[in-house]
């Protein structure tokens, strides 16, 4: 598959849920629901880095 940990995917489903659940619909953006999922993973001990460049 994504190669992407199977905890990190539910961190990521309930960051998600959590946002779509307490966010009225016209206040949600992509750039909050973002900031939601990093939130949830690195409160939940994962490290966010970047490994490699891509040019973007």
């Amino acid at each position: 598959m994504s190669g992407v940990p199977d905890t990190v995917l539910s961190v990521i489903a309930a960051a998600i849920e959590d946002h779509r659940v307490l966010t009225p619909p016209d206040q949600s953006t992509p750039a909050g629901l973002a900031e939601a999922i990093a939130t949830y993973l690195v409160s939940s001990g994962w490290s966010l880095t970047r490994t490699a460049s891509t040019g973007a």
